[in-house]
């Protein structure tokens, strides 16, 4: 039988006792969430930090080419994508390019973020960044570019704004407040803790 912090792939869900399976179920019957439009068919009714765990290719959209694309760039599993260096910057430029006046930047200032980008964009505006190839990002390259353009990802912005990167960071996080015990696991754990 699987564990709940099990990260066993969807084919091997499927071998759990019918019963087990169905009792877990129903301690979640009256829930309506679900994420059907981000992961595929066979893994919308399984816990969050199991698909956490899974191989991308769970990921909607993330077909046999964009799974080597991604696994060549050292992203394998949902928690790879999630946590992949260079989305999570890439967002956060977005945000607090949102927040950029033009030419407002004071007399002085020494913010900056040289360690993010190459050399040739240190003194770009975070709104030029957005526009900017992939390889502007300190320690990727024009390989990046060609590989992340095949997913119709060609700039800064466009990371940023990568559904399947956003949807596996969603789901990462929102593992972090799933309960994963039964009610029944649940009580008996109560029941011991008054027991010590």
């Amino acid at each position: 039988a699987n564990l709940p912090n099990d990260h066993s792939s969807s084919s091997t869900m499927s071998e759990e006792p019918p019963a087990k399976k169905q009792k877990s179920a129903e301690d979640w019957a009256e829930h309506k969430m679900n994420i059907s439009e981000a992961v595929m068919k066979a893994d919308e009714g399984r816990n969050l930090t199991d698909i956490a765990g899974e191989s991308i290719h769970v990921i909607q959209g993330i077909g046999p080419m964009s799974e080597k694309i991604l696994e060549a760039m050292g992203v394998k599993t949902v928690k790879d994508l999630a946590t992949y260096k260079y989305f999570i910057m890439a967002p956060a430029l977005k945000v607090l390019a949102e927040t950029e006046t033009e030419g407002g930047r004071p007399e002085g200032s020494v913010m900056n973020i040289d360690h993010a980008v190459d050399k040739d964009f240190e003194s770009k505006s975070l709104t030029e960044l957005l526009e900017a190839p992939l390889s502007a990002l300190e320690g990727l390259t024009e390989k990046a570019d060609d590989l992340l353009g095949e997913l119709h990802c060609k700039t800064i912005g466009d990371l940023a704004d990568l559904k399947y990167c956003k949807w596996a960071e969603a789901i990462v996080e929102l593992a972090k407040v799933e309960e994963l015990k039964t009610k029944h696991e649940r009580k008996v754990e109560s029941a011991l803790k008054k027991l010590s």
